[in-house]
C-alpha cells in the first residue's frame, strides 16, 4: 500500500498558514525546526512570556490568564531543551526555581494552573472551582511525570533526596494506576518521563514497559472517531523513533493519511474541540492560535515520518 505524500501545494498553504496567523512563539519554532531558522529569536519569543517570578503565561490559548502556570512552564521547558539548552541556560534556571516554589508536598505534585477568578478567557475544563484540584485527581499523572522529566533536565541544583522522592512515586503510580484512567494529556506526560534521557534508565524503562497498556487502553482506532477528541495514533508516537512506533504502525501510518487527507482549505489543520459557547468573542482568536500550534506540529510529525513531498 502506497503511503499518502502531503504535496507541495498543500506544505505552500501550511507554511503560508503560519506565517500569517500563528503566535510569534510558534512561528519562531517553525523557522527553527523547519527552515534552519536561529533558535536565539526562539528564546526571545520565550523571554517576553517568562514572568517575574520565572513561570510562563500566554502558552496556553486555552488558558489565558496572565499569572505563571506549571502548564505554560512545561511547554516552554519542552522547547528549551530541544534547542539544546541545559541547566545552565538563565531561562531554565529561573522556571525550574518556579516549578520548585509550586510544588505541593501534601500532593507530591503540581498544580496546573493557579487558582484565578475566571475572568480571562479560559476552555470549560480550565474554570476554577473549590473542588478543582479534586476534579484532577490531584494531578497524580498529569503534570507529575512531566514535571520530574524536566527536573532530571535541568535541575543541577535540586536536592537530590527530592528528586530521587518524585521519580519512585511517578514510578509507583505507573505501575498500579488502571491504563483505563490514564487519559490522553496523562499518557503525554508518561511519555515524556520514560523517553527523556536524563531520567535513570531504571524509573525509564519501568514506566516505558507500562506504555503499551495505557495506549491500548484508549487509544481511537477508528478514522471516522479521529475528529473528534481522544487519544490518537499521533498523540502517542510522533516520530519513527518512538518506542511506541513498532506496536502501533498500521494505526500510525493511517493517521497520517487521516491528517494528509483533512488539511483546511486554508492550509492548517484546527483543534478538534471547542469552549463550548463559552467566552464567544474570545474563542475565534484561541481557535486561530491552536490552528498555529497544531499545524507547527502537524507539519513536524509529517516530516519526521517522510510524508512531505
Amino acid at each position: 500500500m502506497s503511503l499518502k505524500q502531503l504535496t507541495p501545494e498543500g506544505r505552500e498553504r501550511a507554511v503560508d498558514f503560519v506565517l500569517t496567523h500563528a503566535l510569534p512563539l510558534d512561528k519562531a519554532v517553525f523557522y527553527h525546526h523547519l527552515l534552519n531558522g536561529d533558535r536565539d529569536t526562539v528564546l526571545e519569543e520565550l523571554a517576553a512570556l517568562q514572568n517575574d517570578d520565572g513561570g510562563f503565561r500566554g502558552m496556553e490559548a486555552d488558558f489565558q490568564d496572565g499569572a505563571s502556570s506549571v502548564l505554560c512552564t512545561l511547554r516552554s521547558l519542552e522547547i528549551v531543551e530541544e534547542l539544546g539548552l541545559d541547566a545552565a541556560d538563565p531561562l531554565a534556571a529561573r522556571a525550574v526555581g518556579f516549578l520548585l516554589a509550586s510544588y505541593v508536598p501534601e500532593w507530591r505534585s503540581w498544580p496546573l494552573v493557579p487558582g484565578h477568578d475566571n475572568t480571562a478567557p479560559h476552555a470549560p475544563w480550565w474554570h476554577w472551582s473549590d473542588e478543582f484540584d479534586e476534579s484532577w485527581g490531584f494531578y497524580a499523572d498529569n503534570p507529575r511525570p512531566s514535571v520530574a522529566a524536566a527536573l532530571h533536565v535541568f535541575g543541577s541544583n535540586i536536592d537530590p533526596d527530592f528528586l530521587r522522592e518524585i521519580t519512585e512515586v511517578v514510578v509507583e503510580r505507573a505501575g498500579e494506576v488502571e491504563p483505563a484512567a490514564v487519559q490522553k494529556d496523562a499518557l503525554e506526560c508518561y511519555i515524556r518521563f520514560s523517553t527523556t534521557p536524563a531520567v535513570p534508565a531504571a524509573a525509564r524503562n519501568a514506566v516505558l514497559a507500562r506504555l503499551p497498556g495505557f495506549v491500548e487502553a484508549t487509544l481511537v482506532t477508528d478514522p471516522d472517531q479521529w475528529g473528534g477528541y481522544g487519544l490518537q495514533p499521533l498523540d502517542a508516537v510522533d516520530a519513527p523513533a518512538s518506542p511506541l512506533y513498532a506496536p502501533f504502525r498500521e494505526y500510525v501510518d493511517r493517521h497520517l493519511d487521516y491528517l494528509i487527507e483533512t488539511q483546511g482549505e486554508d492550509g492548517a489543520w484546527a483543534p478538534n474541540w471547542s469552549w463550548m459557547g463559552t467566552y464567544p468573542e474570545a474563542w475565534p482568536q484561541a481557535e486561530v492560535a491552536w490552528k498555529g500550534v497544531l499545524t507547527v506540529k502537524r507539519l513536524r510529525q509529517l516530516a519526521a515520518f517522510g510524508r512531505v513531498g
